[in-house]
């Protein structure tokens, strides 16, 4: 039965099983993602401190000083002020207690031991207080989340040794055909080099998804059968290209039905993309993709993306959609969901998404100008410039 694209997503996502936890130095938590909301352990700043290099003083009655200190930032501060006192203060260090404010140095003139203000004196001016940026027990950042570069700083600035985060699944890749070269290769007319592979690869290596090629498998059932004998013990996840439609040599269906696998999705009703077979059993998912590498792409990015992102332990794994205008003809017939290569840009509020050419599935070159997808619902037909449809973009935050 060929399902539609959101009853298709709904199944694999459901198919997941909890992801576990462990504990890790967070020097090596960089991508990972948060198991554990995180609860400050003390006020930030915890002792007030100086917002700039200048004078902390005593009393705001006057505009002359005795200087009878110095502090740089670490020093312990164990001094009260008496009234008419100052001592000189770096950013970042320690005030005393007691100080009524602190003046830039730019403000002051000093002559010997004495500091002479030259601006308006307010309480507490140029001072951080105790709990200023956050106080203790307060929840700061919530699990669920990449351990990113604006997140990573975050659990070393709180001073983190350790932190829980979510084990990342195993992923075993193979392609099939006897048509693939690998690259560096020599090109043989009517042949393909093989892209599904290295696709595969750019999704895994930006999320740092531990995973192995096992290598290109000829269009061989015992082949077939061997390499998923091998890989079911191994890895939580596998991912193949190719031998899943109807083909004289298409043994993956046949191979996971002979392994008694649970066939979840077989055919989606998607463009690019329909051939789509998910399969599990108690070790395993398994995702047989496409073998054009514009349906692997598109499947890639609407189906096992979310997938592993959710089984990487990822609050928001869905990906994201917006609304687009279109500024040019998009074809699509009313039997699936098309989900046409578009360039979308945000523009006066609104984003808008430009035709890239050719959406053939045989085609892939100009996958080199897209950012995204828009999706055209089955039975709407073809879409002309300024019509609205769904847009699905691949790099959200770095296109607004």
């Amino acid at each position: 039965m060929m399902l539609k694209y959101e009853d298709a997503k709904d199944i694999i996502l459901n198919c997941f099983n909890e992801v576990k936890a462990k504990s890790i130095n967070v020097i090596k938590s960089f991508n990972y993602v948060l198991a554990e909301d995180i609860v400050t352990i003390r006020d930030y700043p915890d002792t007030k401190k100086s917002a700039v290099d200048g004078f902390a003083i005593k009393g705001l009655d006057r505009n002359s000083y005795r200087i009878v200190n110095t502090f740089s930032p670490g020093m312990q501060v164990d001094i009260n002020l008496g009234k008419g006192e100052a001592v000189f203060v770096m950013t970042g260090a320690v005030v005393p207690e007691n100080a009524d404010a602190v003046v830039r140095v730019e403000d002051c003139v000093i002559d010997g031991d004495i500091v002479t203000i030259n601006c308006n004196l307010t309480n507490g001016m140029n001072i951080n207080n105790i709990g200023e940026e956050v106080g203790i027990n307060q929840h700061v950042v919530t699990k669920g989340v990449l351990i990113n570069e604006r997140i990573f700083p975050i659990l070393c600035y709180l001073g983190l040794k350790e932190v829980k985060v979510y084990e990342k699944p195993k992923v075993g890749i193979f392609t099939t055909g006897n048509e693939i070269l690998e690259l560096g290769e020599d090109y043989r007319k009517g042949f393909v080099y093989n892209t599904n592979r290295y696709i595969a690869e750019c999704f895994l290596k930006k999320l740092e998804i531990p995973y192995e090629y096992y290598g290109n498998i000829i269009d061989d059932e015992n082949s077939v059968f061997n390499a998923f004998a091998e890989m079911t013990e191994k890895y939580d996840i596998i991912i193949s290209s190719g031998g899943i439609s109807m083909g004289k040599y298409d043994f993956v269906k046949k191979v996971l039905n002979d392994k008694k696998f649970d066939i979840v999705v077989n055919k989606t009703k998607i463009k690019p993309g329909s051939p789509l077979l998910v399969a599990r059993n108690n070790n395993c998912m398994i995702f047989g993709m496409p073998g054009y590498p514009a349906a692997f792409f598109t499947n890639f990015v609407l189906y096992l993306l979310p997938f592993i992102k959710k089984a990487c332990g990822f609050r928001d794994f869905e990906n994201k959609i917006v609304d687009v205008i279109l500024k040019d003809y998009m074809h699509s017939r009313k039997s699936s969901d098309y989900f046409n290569r578009a360039t979308i840009k945000y523009e006066n509020g609104n984003f808008l998404a430009y035709g890239v050419g050719s959406q053939k599935t045989s085609h892939f070159i100009n996958f080199a100008k897209v950012n995204g997808f828009v999706r055209i619902k089955e039975g709407v037909g073809d879409l002309k410039a300024g019509d609205k449809c769904e847009g699905l973009i691949f790099n959200f935050e770095s296109i607004l």
